[in-house]
């Protein structure tokens, strides 16, 4: 039901707007999704460059007190300031690193929660392990394993913080970071393996096999990432490589590697040689932190970068799917109001076409029938669609309409020539019957007789008027007709006589003037049909009244009876009738109607007559004829007092 209240218009519009909203609802979540997803990234990225600055400081603390840790094993107390102050720095840089592991804890990646725990609980293990190597019960092996751990869980994060970044760009330098990681890892241990061989001490065989690949491992990798970095991080890992330092590093791993054992394998290294090497560990240490660190730099601004580019994405997809959801609903605004635009428009024209149109063309039909209805049909021009199909139909429906009042009007006229021909027969019958009874008045004497010819020439008479009725319902005019004026009062005493009730007829004064000849017949006829109804609606003892009298537009002669009158509703229909008499016709004519208002309101309109109905003295009807100035011969004795009347205002008419 709510469905059918609606138009055309908001039709289309509840149409084309609800693929608009979804459209725009999904263009905001989209743009909201990327938005959300970019402030996700920019978290993640500031959260993990802030810790990876302190991993830095963890790591290298870590290496360091490695270092120290298994020299110490081997030299106790040989070493001891450089090895508290080593631990010092890793208790800060791990007091410092707390902060962050909630929130890379937090990140739901997968394993790092393993991960995590694992360097927790090293790290809970380091006031013990620290005891024991000072107590000298821990062997290098263990703390070896022990410092290790630490930082392979910090390789092992990085590498699950690489595979969880949200671009593959991004994932791809923390890959690259990963291997920075873990190349120079592999130096730190076995720079801290081959410090316990300088200091004195052999390895075991698993540590020796460790050793060996380790020094294989980044030996292989950094020439690689040489070439796998870009930039100025290729360029500082190129520069590490073809350095002295890195030279000398290798000779000493491979004199490490390859060493005279002298019983049970201990070498034989000059201290200036050690400190040497010590110096060039820490030199490319310090180069391959830098490395490490310029790397993760580079991948903190590759997901700045993406985190930005996100934004810029998510605002143009945004902006994109409003404008079209925007363009979509201006474009079904635009076709809603030309679609009801078009409609209002066939409404109007189709209501042209059935007030304006039609009646014009009914109407011209009742004057003349064309041969063709071409001329007579209005067309409705909407195109070839939809809505043109509806003119079109409009259009046959107009046509057929067109055709039905053609032949509608055609069979009309030819009721009315039949009705003519019949009338004309009537007249010639009734005259010459006419005739034939005014010769036998003329030559008969006999009072009995006599009064029979008179009865039969007053019914020749009426039967006259009813033949002349129907002429005037075909539209003809009556053959009676007067070349001069006719006083008023010979004209009413002539139309009562055609009454049939004629002695209930009382004429009173009347006016001194002349009528002009050719509404002479008309206006009988018209009075005589007044004050026919009068008689024949009136009790048979009650008498009918004619009076005429001189008004400021002409001459109203009234018909009075003391009928049973008729009601306010049948006063208007009858008061319409007689001002704008019907086009005659079957279904023009009611049951109730009284053909001979009909009759007298086509006479009336054809000379100008007004005729009204109103209620009389004596409840029955009183007939009103206002007989214009017009119709009033100039010769009349009243004439001038017309013309003078006319001449004046309105408002000094008496």
């Amino acid at each position: 039901m709510l469905t059918a209240r609606l138009g055309i218009r908001t039709r289309v519009l509840v149409i084309a707007l609800i693929p608009s909203l979804t459209l725009f609802a999904i263009g905001a979540g989209t743009a909201g999704y990327l938005l959300r997803k970019q402030e996700q990234v920019k978290s993640w990225s500031s959260e993990l460059e802030d810790a990876n600055l302190q991993a830095r400081d963890m790591i290298d603390a870590v290496q360091q007190e490695r270092l120290l840790s298994l020299t110490a094993l081997v030299q106790p107390r040989s070493n001891l300031p450089e090895l508290n102050q080593a631990r010092l720095h890793l208790d800060t840089a791990l007091q410092a690193l707390t902060s962050f592991e909630t929130a890379i804890a937090n990140t739901n990646i997968e394993r790092m929660d393993s991960a995590t725990r694992g360097f927790d609980a090293l790290k809970m293990q380091l006031p013990d392990v620290r005891h024991r190597i000072d107590t000298g019960t821990m062997s290098v092996a263990d703390a070896y394993g022990i410092y290790s751990g630490l930082l392979e869980g910090v390789a092992v994060g990085t590498e699950l913080i690489g595979k969880s970044a949200p671009e593959s760009r991004v994932a791809f330098e923390f890959a690259h970071e990963t291997r920075v990681l873990r190349a120079m890892e592999a130096m730190s241990r076995s720079t801290a393996l081959a410090g316990v061989v300088l200091s004195g001490s052999d390895l075991p065989d698993v540590l020796t096999a460790e050793f060996r690949n380790l020094v294989g491992y980044y030996r292989t990798e950094l020439p690689q990432l040489a070439n796998d970095l870009e930039g100025e991080r290729g360029a500082k890992a190129k520069a590490l490589i073809s350095a002295p330092v890195w030279q000398e590093l290798s000779t000493m791993e491979d004199y490490i590697l390859h060493r005279s054992i002298d019983g049970r394998g201990v070498v034989s290294t000059p201290q200036a040689t050690i400190t040497a090497w010590q110096n060039n560990i820490d030199d490319a240490h310090t180069q391959l932190l830098g490395l490490w660190q310029a790397q993760n730099e580079y991948a903190s601004r590759a997901t700045s970068a993406d985190a930005e580019q996100t934004s810029r994405d998510s605002l143009l997809a945004g902006s994109g799917v409003l404008s079209l959801a925007l363009i979509a609903f201006l474009a079904s605004l635009w076709l809603a109001n030309r679609l009801s635009t078009r409609l209002r428009r066939l409404r109007t024209e189709t209501l042209a076409l059935a007030e304006e149109a039609f009646p014009t063309a009914s109407h011209h039909l009742g004057q003349d029938i064309p041969d063709s209805i071409e001329v007579e049909t209005g067309r409705l021009d909407f195109g070839h669609d939809e809505v043109g199909q509806v003119a079109e139909a409009f259009n046959q429906a107009h046509a057929a309409a067109i055709a039905a009042a053609v032949a509608e009007a055609r069979t009309r006229e030819g009721a009315r020539a039949i009705f003519l021909n019949m009338a004309h027969r009537s007249q010639l019958v009734v005259h010459r019957q006419l005739e034939i009874l005014d010769e036998a008045e003329r030559q008969q004497e006999d009072p009995t007789l006599l009064d029979t010819f008179f009865k039969l020439d007053h019914l020749a008479t009426r039967e006259r008027r009813n033949a002349e009725n129907l002429v005037v319902l075909a539209g003809g005019l009556a053959k009676r007709q007067w070349r001069q004026p006719v006083p008023l009062i010979e004209l009413v005493r002539s139309a009562v006589s055609e009454a049939l009730d004629y002695k209930r007829v009382r004429t009173s004064h009347m006016p001194q003037i002349h009528i002009s000849g050719d509404a002479v017949a008309d206006l009988a006829h018209l009075i005589a049909e007044l004050v026919d109804n009068a008689t024949q609606y009136s009790p048979p003892q009650s008498p009918v009244e004619v009076a005429g009298k001189v008004v400021g537009r002409g001459v109203a002669v009234e018909v009075n009876d003391q009928g049973i009158g008729m009601s306010a509703a049948e006063l208007d229909r009858a008061n319409q009738l007689l001002r704008q008499p019907p086009d005659f016709s079957v279904g023009a004519v009611s049951a109730d109607l009284r053909l001979g208002l009909f009759v007298v309101a086509k006479l009336g309109v054809r000379h100008g007559i007004s005729v009204r109905l109103t209620e009389s003295d004596h409840g029955g009807v009183r007939a009103i004829v206002l007989i214009p100035t017009t119709l009033i011969a100039a010769e009349s004795p009243l004439a001038d007092q017309f013309m003078e009347l006319e001449a004046r205002p309105l408002q000094q008419n008496p």
